[in-house]
């Protein structure tokens, strides 16, 4: 009989197991009522719901609780003790152009594997001297207030325009989105580490710093940081930390720079950064991305905007 039972719990464990299978999306059940779990609802904006499709990021805005912005999957900004505030509903079309432009820029591949799964847009996030303009939670959501106001971000001139003429806010996106992804990754990107030197969790940038702290040289100091990129095949001294650090600012370089002024202020001086270069661009071939062609098509228009 006890052998019995467990050939009947297995039976019903693989039954189980094979009505289980992972789908894409969570998808609603029309023949139930079922409402779909995460997603554009099905009177959103025709563009929200095309990107969402496309790109698998939802473009989010609304909220009833502030809970429903500061909760995201598997993590909460338990810091935020101020809120946030609604984006104004003559902002909204900004904020949905701004992030077509930037998905233009990427492989729909690439960005279903490894982007958040939320933009979420609001007027005012956090407040006093925690107010912050781009905040990242977890890795399924970047928070964005609109419009923005970090140090830098230029006013909305031009919704059809403004990603390629705000640098400022376009590569602290980027920057953000670079932290997401890497810990979406399995692994590292293969041969990345290798091609330069090996990261030290900080090591050589906190050195540098506590030897700046005994003479005040800022000149040295900087002539420091730069060695040691050049040196370690790093964008800054920074990505030396780890590839968390490090990765991000590849990312910001390759998306918004053209190759002309890569090679030139990065490859040229550095041939740990040039294979570096070499490896990133091949991964990024392999989701079909030229990104590349995004950081040329970049500094294409923010010269033409300047």
């Amino acid at each position: 009989m006890k052998f019995k039972n467990i050939y009947v719990l297995t039976l019903c464990l693989a039954a189980f197991l094979a009505a289980c299978k992972k789908e894409e999306q969570p998808v609603a059940s029309e023949n139930l009522n079922i409402p779909q779990m995460f997603g554009p609802a099905a009177d959103a904006d025709p563009t929200v719901k095309s990107l969402f499709n496309q790109y698998g990021l939802w473009i989010r805005m609304d909220f009833k609780d502030v809970k429903e912005v500061t909760n995201a999957i598997l993590y909460s900004d338990v810091n935020n003790r101020f809120g946030a505030t609604k984006i104004d509903n003559d902002k909204r079309a900004e904020a949905i152009t701004f992030t077509q432009s930037l998905l233009s820029n990427v492989s729909d591949q690439f960005s279903k594997s490894f982007f958040p799964l939320e933009f979420f847009y609001v007027k005012t996030y956090n407040g006093s001297w925690w107010a912050t303009d781009l905040q990242t939670i977890g890795r399924s959501r970047i928070v964005i207030t609109w419009p923005n106001k970090m140090i830098g971000a230029l006013p909305v001139v031009d919704p059809a325009t403004h990603y390629y003429r705000d640098s400022v806010l376009t590569r602290a996106i980027w920057s953000s989105l670079g932290t997401t992804i890497t810990p979406k990754m399995t692994a590292p990107v293969a041969g990345f580490e290798l091609a330069g030197k090996a990261y030290d969790n900080g090591l050589a940038v906190d050195r540098i710093t506590d030897d700046y702290y005994k003479d005040y040289d800022l000149q040295k100091r900087d002539a420091a940081y730069t060695e040691l990129a050049n040196s370690g095949g790093f964008i800054t001294g920074q990505g030396s930390r780890s590839f968390d650090s490090d990765f991000p600012q590849w990312l910001v370089l390759l998306t918004t720079e053209s190759y002309r002024n890569i090679k030139k202020n990065y490859l040229d001086n550095s041939p740990r950064r040039a294979k570096k270069y070499e490896i990133l661009i091949k991964y990024f071939n392999s989701y079909g991305w030229d990104i590349q062609a995004s950081g040329n098509l970049y500094r294409q228009k923010l010269d033409l905007y300047k």
